[in-house]
């Protein structure tokens, strides 16, 4: 009874993948129908399908079923990246803010993933179990596609579905190009599977993903301007978290590791990636020598600090939203997006 909100986040705005907007488009009044019994589970007043206005099939189809449902209205998110951070997408469709390390609840909001909203309805009106999978298979593919993919079915099985690779030395990316992860062929589709990328194996996305923490480190070391591009670009930093990517860098690149306090503020980044694939001039890392600092807190057993209080948004977070077609094209993902 504290929630106020039930958010449906289909932001879904890393650059490829489309899975999400395809599931709503196709399943919008189910998808409204099973909010609606959580809602009431909850005793929340309002429903918010979280989506961008550009996912036309998507929002028409939920603007089809809206009258049906007097708690649910359409929360157009900014095109941007990351729109669907959970953070940002409550601050964007409620304007209230998480503080850091907290949860939605906190603030009167739970989120959902549009899929499983679908699976919760599947259980609820078919007495199904998750026992499959939606999938985007994109990238160098002759037939990009989203599949309902078997759990425990080969990323290899559903390439060859997909058509197979169109280049003949390729690497996978699993889930989408900004926080995904280097996979396998012979990697099996789990509930968390959403998405997998074929790309030629000297693809700039590649070479970020298997870089050597070692020379990034180095390269900080050596060519780190202190720009502060990094923080000023930082969607969490925007809200008023305390992380400042910057700062962190100043540690690494000067060696001083006596300075803890970058560090710790570090446990707050969402691991979003913006950093180093937009925003640094100088093609460093911050985003991956923040998750190598990160782990070795948490294997110290350190934990982040709680009841830090939250700055002020900034009057700029409207401003510093990093468009995905740019972001898609830095990237150097544009053909692929289809």
């Amino acid at each position: 009874d504290k929630i106020d909100y039930v958010i449906a986040n289909c932001a879904e705005c890393e650059p490829l993948l489309k899975l999400h907007r395809q599931v709503l488009a196709k399943y919008a009044n189910e998808i409204l129908a099973t909010l609606t019994v959580i809602a009431d589970a909850v005793e929340a007043d309002n429903i918010i399908i979280a989506v961008k206005p550009h996912y036309k099939e998507a929002v028409d189809a939920v603007k089809a079923n809206l009258a049906s449902y007097p708690k649910a209205r359409i929360g157009l998110l900014p095109e941007v990246y990351p729109a669907g951070d959970e953070v940002v997408t409550i601050y964007e469709t409620t304007g209230r803010v998480v503080k850091p390390g907290a949860l939605p609840i906190t603030v009167g909001v739970t989120v959902f993933n549009v899929e499983t909203v679908y699976n919760i309805y599947r259980a609820l009106h078919e007495a199904a179990p998750v026992t499959d999978k939606y999938i985007t298979i994109t990238g160098a593919v002759k037939n990009p596609v989203t599949l309902k993919a078997p759990l425990g079915c080969t990323y290899g099985e559903l390439i060859a579905l997909a058509g197979g690779a169109t280049v003949s030395d390729y690497k996978l990316v699993g889930g989408g190009p900004m926080t995904g992860r280097i996979v396998s062929e012979s990697d099996v589709v789990t509930k968390t599977s959403n998405a997998i990328i074929v790309l030629p194996a000297d693809h700039y996305v590649i070479r970020k993903k298997s870089a050597s923490i070692k020379i990034d480190m180095k390269r900080a070391m050596a060519a780190c301007c202190q720009c502060n591009y990094c923080t000023d670009l930082c969607p969490r930093h925007l809200l008023g978290y305390p992380i400042t990517p910057h700062e962190f860098m100043r540690v690494v690149s000067n060696h001083t590791p006596s300075d803890i306090k970058p560090m710790i503020d570090g446990m707050f980044c969402s691991g979003c990636g913006l950093c180093e694939a937009f925003s640094c001039g100088q093609g460093l890392s911050p985003r991956m020598l923040l998750d190598a600092f990160k782990g070795q807190l948490r294997a110290a057993g350190v934990q982040p600090p709680k009841d830090i209080p939250l700055r002020d948004v900034s009057p700029a977070v409207e401003l510093r939203g990093v468009p995905v077609k740019r972001l898609t094209a830095r990237l150097g993902l544009t053909k692929y997006n289809k």
